[in-house]
């Protein structure tokens, strides 16, 4: 028995254990459009839902009788009750989002699946966010203001622990994009940055939420999906991912 190497994988890795080359690249599909362009999908439709419900009379840091008045107000508004099945049409473009983006980038490895674990609890906790508010405005009738604010800062609450599980999406996918070599350096280097930020902004408010409920480091996250969205769904061709394979496996002879 003796070992030798195997020359497919020393020209996949490289000569270097375990790194990621770039693949041969392939022609872009309707398919793979469909999946880039969701993450723009996502942004046009998420923000169009928040200007067709933004209610101007409802202060930023509602008190509970502030939140009963404006849930009447939703009530007498189709438009504003529109928003929140659109917005819930906004997170099925982010969960195909997430899924093109971490199959594009498998070929990093468990860094791409931890991607994806961030990504599938973003869209956990932005989906259970609605409860509160579903709840209070189907109770609207019966609830005290006491038990509105309540349900306002259970929604404020899931807002920024979603900060934390978002970053982790961000930071992983831009590690893999890295790798990679699917996005440039500026780009990845910036995912980098933004998704960490937003994992140490969770990470430092704990249960001291800011007054507004609001962070705009999350701002960054949206900005830089819109931006990969952009350049893969505009993208003449993509890669034909390969797994990277360390030099070390022999081939046994």
């Amino acid at each position: 028995m003796k070992t030798r190497p195997d020359p497919a994988t020393d020209k996949q890795s490289g000569g270097r254990g375990g790194s990621v080359q770039p693949a041969p690249r392939g022609a872009m599909t309707i398919m793979d459009r469909v999946g880039a362009f969701s993450g723009a999908a996502y942004f046009i439709v998420a923000n169009a839902a928040i200007a067709i419900g933004a209610d101007a009379a409802t202060p930023d840091a509602p008190t509970g009788q502030e939140s009963l008045d404006a849930l009447a107000r939703m009530a007498a508004n189709p438009a504003a009750q529109a928003a929140i099945s659109i917005e819930f049409l906004a997170f099925t473009f982010w969960m195909t989002f997430i899924g093109y983006v971490c199959w594009r980038l498998r070929a990093a490895g468990w860094v791409a699946a931890v991607a994806l674990v961030g990504g599938v609890v973003e869209i956990a906790v932005k989906l259970g966010s609605a409860a509160p508010l579903i709840s209070g405005y189907s109770l609207r009738d019966q609830i005290s203001p006491e038990q509105a604010a309540i349900l306002t800062q259970m929604n404020k609450a899931d807002f920024m622990v979603g900060l934390l599980p978002a970053g982790l999406f961000v930071l992983c996918a831009a590690i893999a994009a890295l790798r990679t070599k699917e996005l440039g350096r500026v780009l990845a280097l910036s995912g980098i940055v933004i998704g960490a930020g937003n994992i140490v902004t969770a990470s430092v408010s704990g249960v001291n939420l800011p007054e507004s409920g609001f962070a705009p480091a999350f701002l960054l996250i949206l900005v830089w999906e819109l931006v990969i969205s952009l350049r893969w769904g505009f993208a003449r061709n993509h890669p034909r991912v390969r797994a990277a394979v360390s030099p070390a496996n022999p081939v046994i002879s």
